[in-house]
């Protein structure tokens, strides 16, 4: 092996091992997104919801997708780039509470919307650099009843969703941003 093809290993090792760290530093960050009040639901209607909601930081076992340590077979394999989860995925089935008639559960839905604080839709954005985004999904998580005020005829039911991350291109490591919207309405 010549000197520059070493020269070459080592060049690209570096550079793969500086990505790692800087997904493994990124990993550590928090994502948070506004929402509405945090008052108890005690009319029809209202709804409850926290002002502030902390997404907990990406840990290292949810990027690596090895938890061991690689060795490599042959030369070729040093050119191989590290594989990582780009898919964050985590739940919030309690997000909002609201009071409603025992005969409207069934017909109830909530609809979600994220905006990063610097406008992009379905997104957070970077709190240092607001142009670096991170792209998100939202999926509803089913309407749960828990329970009911025979008095009232009315039933107390929260909701929730999936959100998904998809970290692919993500430029900055740090505390992302974005401000949730929540609807619940009826059929």
């Amino acid at each position: 092996m010549s000197w520059h093809q070493i020269n070459s290993c080592k060049n690209y090792l570096l550079t793969s091992l500086g990505v790692g760290i800087a997904v493994l530093t990124w990993s550590q960050a928090a994502t948070l997104a506004q929402i509405n009040s945090t008052f108890a639901p005690t009319e029809i209607y209202q709804l409850a919801a926290p002002q502030r909601l902390t997404i907990p930081p990406i840990a290292q076992s949810e990027i690596s997708l090895t938890t061991k340590s690689e060795s490599v077979a042959s030369q070729g394999d040093l050119f191989t780039p590290p594989q990582f989860n780009t898919a964050i995925v985590r739940e919030f089935p309690n997000i909002w509470q609201m009071r409603v008639p025992i005969d409207q559960v069934s017909s109830l839905y909530a609809v979600y919307e994220l905006k990063a604080e610097n406008g992009n839709g379905s997104s957070v954005s970077s709190e240092q650099h607001s142009s670096s985004t991170v792209p998100v999904v939202i999926e509803p998580l089913p309407i749960m009843e828990i329970s009911r005020d025979i008095n009232s005829n009315t039933v107390l039911v929260q909701g929730g969703f999936r959100l998904k991350m998809d970290i692919t291109n993500t430029q900055v490591a740090g505390v992302y941003n974005g401000e949730l919207t929540v609807v619940v309405d009826r059929r």
